[in-house]
This record gives structure tokens, sequence and C-alpha cells, in this order.
């Protein structure tokens, strides 16, 4: 039980306003917010998997400047992909071609590819994070198992994957899609070029 109480306070701790919160927060704010939630849990559960029974082999293997390049990199393709995205929905309401479209409606993607999306991007900005790093110690710690750190690693995941989707939800509602698109592009470059800036 220590290990799950632990666990579940580190992460709900480390995990709010971190990377991987606001990346679910912004992408549920352009997508439906079960299919990111869904995404997100995934990959944040996969994520702690890792961290906890291979990350000891991660640490002593590859760089974590390695990590943070491609992580970061990505980032910044993700910000660039959010600003053509602005870019193009504008140009669609300039031809009219979208005219239907309200302010803050839904992106029409498919569930598969807003879960791939969402689960690649939350994968991402958590891989190697502070909260990962969290779980690794744990781990690594004495009197604690395995399984109670995993446990309680998720359980508060879904709390703060929940809380970031919600958040999205009601900030869809009241910000025009273009302007999310920007949104999104910005915080997508700035988490690009922190993650690259801290090398």
């Amino acid at each position: 039980m220590a290990g799950f109480t632990t666990a579940f306070a580190t992460v709900a701790v480390a995990g709010i306003g971190d990377k991987s919160f606001l990346t679910a927060l912004v992408l549920a704010a352009r997508h439906k917010a079960r299919w990111v939630f869904t995404g997100s849990v995934l990959a944040l559960t996969i994520g702690a998997a890792l961290w906890i029974g291979i990350g000891v082999w991660l640490r002593s293997h590859i760089s974590m400047d390695v990590i943070r390049v491609v992580s970061g990199t990505t980032f910044l393709a993700f910000g660039i992909k959010a600003f053509l995205d602005a870019r193009q929905h504008h140009q669609r309401e300039n031809t009219q071609i979208d005219r239907q479209q309200t302010a803050g409606a839904i992106t029409s993607l498919p569930c598969h590819a807003v879960i791939r999306d969402s689960f690649t991007t939350t994968f991402l900005a958590e891989f190697g994070d502070r909260t990962q790093l969290a779980l690794l110690a744990l781990a690594a710690g004495p009197n604690l198992s395995t399984e109670s750190i995993f446990t309680g690693a998720v359980s508060a995941n879904i709390v703060l994957a929940v809380a970031a989707v919600t958040s999205g939800k009601y900030l869809k509602q009241s910000i025009s899609h273009k302007r999310i698109c920007l949104i999104s592009g910005a915080l997508f470059t700035i988490l690009g070029l922190k993650i690259l800036l801290t090398l």
C-alpha cells in the first residue's frame, strides 16, 4: 500500500501542468475527448511500465540527451503541423468550403487517428520526463513493490488525463478551431524548444 500511495502522490504532483498534461488538454480542445483520453492513458500506462520495468537498462545504455533530441524535434514537428492546420482552416473559411463549421467544432479525424496522435504525442511528452524519472527512482528504492508503484502511477495518470481532457473540452467550446490550432502550434513549439535547450 505504501508503494501505491507514494507513486500516486508523486505522479499526481509532478504531472500537474507538465508536458503530457498540456498535450492532452490541447488535443482534447481539437478532437473528441474520449479518444484523446484513450490514447493518453495508453501512452502513460506503457510509459510507466517501461520506466519501472526497464528504466535502469535504458538509463545505462541510451543517453538521455539522445532521448531529449528525438522528443524535442518531434514536438517541433507537431508544432509546425498545428500551424499548417490553422492555415488550412483559414483558407477553407476564405473559400467557403467549410461554412457549416462553427467556432470550436471538432475536427473530423477518425477515432483511430486521434488515438494514435494522442498516444504518440503523450508518450513522447512523458518519455524521460520528471514523472517517469521519479518512477524509476521509486522502483530502484527499497521496500516498495513494483506492482504497487505501477498501480499508483496508472491511477494518478488516469486522474490527470480526466482533468486534462475535461479542461480541453471546455476550452473547445469557447475558442475557434483556428485559434486552437495556433495555440497548439505555439505550445508544441515551445515544448520542443524547451526540451532541446535543456541539452
